[in-house]
């Protein structure tokens, strides 16, 4: 049987949720069908799993679009790997690697769309009229994918519906991002690896947020509720993970709420599953998400979770019933679904052990990986 040949582009390779999404997708690909070249940007901690399901890695600068160099240099890759479908993630590999999959005269292209991009949330200023701008037009790019796939229903209407240029509905697709906690590779991964986290502390309430420090991940409020939370728990401990522009301005933020005894900054940790499974609470205080892997895989570990009603998160748990769920930018509203949770254990393991079963059943890493080759074998059909 002949093997189709996958380009896979992604503008990035350290710890975030899309590029754990796409090791998970490269993993589980049947070898027997599928043989992929990875071009990524950077080397970071995700490389080396790219490394060993890829048949080969390219390293480029996949997020400075000033280098029209990187398309062609992406172009001859392709040529080079003959390939017959081009896979793009994350937004300046889909502008660069679909320009270079035309110039390379490559039929098919698919992008994947993470989240609502470039949406005015959290920002202000220059900054927030830049987004205004690019919020119109960075839609563009996708008109010239055959497919393109939304990791929830809120991220494909907001493809379709959003103002300025809009996404044909006839080329999207909904495929739900897909987790494995139990996955061999990835502990292998981290094997050995010293833990960036250090000691809980006996006995004291422990609280996690993992995701890289944007403005729009929402960090502020949680950090704004933690003063509330420490009035009944002196003793409870939170470790915010991650990098990131904002993860300084956070920093300062503890210190002038008089907080940072408490509030732990590890930056980009090994592996989010190990610190997630040492917490009492995962916290997901998002102002916008498409799919937050981290909050898949908290609910597949079985461990309660509060999050923000926002994006795609609403189609994924049922307040009170897998999560606590609270309006975004409300620290009071956060503090209070925490304490809850860590006063009625009994209510916290009843949501813990219904969210694991959720996130086993309908978000699987098997699930995904079949519908993804599902769509490639139709493009590669005609």
């Amino acid at each position: 049987m002949e093997r189709i040949r996958l380009f896979s582009v992604i503008a990035a390779s350290g710890a975030g949720g899309a590029e754990q999404v796409f090791a998970t997708l490269l993993q589980g690909l049947d070898p027997e069908r599928f043989e992929v070249v990875v071009a990524c940007h950077g080397r970071g901690s995700m490389a080396e799993t790219y490394r060993r399901h890829a048949a080969q890695v390219w390293h480029l600068d996949l997020v400075d679009l000033r280098r029209p160099r990187t398309i062609t240099r992406l172009a001859a890759l392709m040529r080079e790997s003959r390939c017959d479908l081009v896979h793009t993630h994350l937004w300046t590999a889909d502008v660069l690697g679909g320009l270079a999959a035309r110039l390379a005269g490559i039929r098919r292209v698919v992008s994947s769309v993470a989240g609502a991009y470039f949406l005015p949330v959290g920002v202000s200023g220059v900054k927030r009229a830049r987004r205004q701008g690019l919020s119109r037009v960075f839609r563009a790019i996708y008109r010239g994918c055959d497919r393109v796939i939304a990791p929830s229903q809120y991220v494909a209407d907001d493809l379709l519906t959003r103002p300025g240029v809009r996404v044909p509905h006839t080329r999207l697709c909904v495929i739900e991002n897909g987790v494995d906690v139990d996955d061999d590779d990835r502990m292998a991964r981290y094997a050995g690896r010293a833990g960036s986290v250090g000691r809980w502390g006996e006995g004291c309430p422990r609280i996690s947020v993992v995701a890289n420090f944007f403005p729009i991940k929402g960090h502020e409020f949680l950090i704004r509720a933690v003063p509330a939370v420490l009035a009944a728990h002196p003793d409870a401990r939170f470790v915010l993970a991650g990098e990131g522009e904002s993860r300084a301005a956070m920093q300062a933020l503890s210190d002038r709420l008089g907080v940072s005894a408490r509030v732990t900054f590890p930056g980009e940790i090994p592996d989010a599953l190990e610190l997630m499974r040492a917490s009492d609470l995962v916290v997901v205080p998002s102002l916008s998400e498409g799919l937050p892997i981290t909050l898949v895989e908290a609910m597949a570990l079985g461990r309660p979770v509060v999050t923000t009603g926002v994006g795609g998160i609403p189609e994924v748990v049922d307040d009170g019933v897998t999560a606590r769920v609270v309006p975004p930018r409300d620290p009071e509203a956060l503090a209070n679904a925490m304490l809850e949770l860590l006063a009625d254990r009994t209510l916290a393991d009843r949501i813990a052990s219904q969210a694991s079963v959720v996130a086993r059943e309908r978000f699987s890493a098997g699930r995904m990986v079949r519908r993804t080759q599902e769509l490639y074998l139709g493009l590669h059909a005609g």
